[in-house]
């Protein structure tokens, strides 16, 4: 499934779970005209190592207004208690059209809301809710759309920084809900920013 605004682009998930890990097998296809750049991995630089590297296991999850928990590779929502200098944008991939491109993500249970923006929080900062179901999401930008530039990142070969005139409100999304039952989310108590 897609957004209404984009058609040329279908997801395909197949969730799975393999001890205290949920597995998300999935393939992005380019089914339009132009080329699309798929957020495929999140630029990290771990304390003590100034070297930057890209993850391709880290996933955002955020609770909704429906109850569900949104996971995957997209762009995270900004804080709204403090000012950030720079948005964290994940790295893309180039998909050309009629291509595909396929990924895994591994999240350790228990589920917990996670964001770049935010560390981890101690256990009983943390609210135990059961979710109605996953919307699992991954972001991209089509190629030409709002002046796009794809830079290829010195240390990710074959994937590239995106910067448009708006690099945020210009990325697009695919998704696919799946219902669950017994499933619980750790929803933080801090300022967490959540989509309406």
């Amino acid at each position: 499934m897609s957004d209404p605004g984009s058609p040329q682009v279908r997801l395909t998930c197949r969730p799975g779970k393999n001890g205290s890990v949920l597995t998300f097998d999935y393939m992005v296809e380019n089914q339009g005209p132009a080329e699309i750049y798929a957020m495929d991995a999140t630029p990290s630089v771990k304390r003590g190592d100034p070297a930057a590297k890209a993850d391709p296991n880290a996933a955002v999850i955020i609770l909704n207004a429906q109850g569900d928990a949104i996971v995957g590779k997209f762009i995270a929502p900004l804080p709204t208690d403090r000012r950030v200098a720079m948005p964290v944008v994940p790295l893309a991939r180039r998909v050309a059209a009629g291509a595909s491109l396929e990924g895994k993500i591994e999240v350790p249970l228990p589920l917990a809301e996670t964001s770049p923006y935010f560390p981890d929080l101690l256990l009983r900062q943390y609210e135990a809710i059961e979710i109605k179901g996953v919307v699992f999401t991954i972001g991209y930008w089509l190629a030409g759309a709002d002046s796009l530039f794809a830079a290829p990142v010195d240390y990710a070969p074959d994937l590239f920084t995106i910067v448009t005139r708006n690099t945020t409100q210009s990325a697009r999304s695919s998704w696919q809900r799946f219902p669950t039952t017994g499933l619980q989310l750790y929803k933080r108590t801090d300022a967490f920013p959540r989509p309406d």
